[in-house]
């Protein structure tokens, strides 16, 4: 498995710097009664990354489980050419050597 939005999280976190107008004013923590909460770009990013991966884990065991279904019934078929191809173009299988 390949995840290739990992390798920029430096360029998406520079691309959400923070809005320095919303840092809270020590002026008004003292003088209000209110809480406020507000995440830092890189805890939205987080956020954002970690809704992702829970849905993707959900697409995948359902994948899982209906090619189980199938390999158990005897319907699963395989592309040979497809996979091997897969296999080369990941660069599991080494054609050159």
């Amino acid at each position: 498995m390949r995840i290739d939005g990992f390798q920029n999280i430096p360029a998406l976190l520079q691309s959400f710097k923070t809005d320095k107008s919303l840092k809270s004013n020590p002026e008004s923590e003292t003088t209000s009664s209110s809480s406020t909460v507000s995440l830092s770009s890189f805890g939205e990013v987080l956020q954002s990354l970690q809704r992702e991966t829970a849905q993707n884990t959900r697409l995948r065991s359902a994948h899982v489980e209906k090619l189980s279904k199938e390999a158990h019934s005897g319907d699963l078929s395989v592309d040979m050419v497809k996979l091997a191809t897969s296999l080369v173009n990941l660069q599991v299988i080494d054609t050159k050597g």
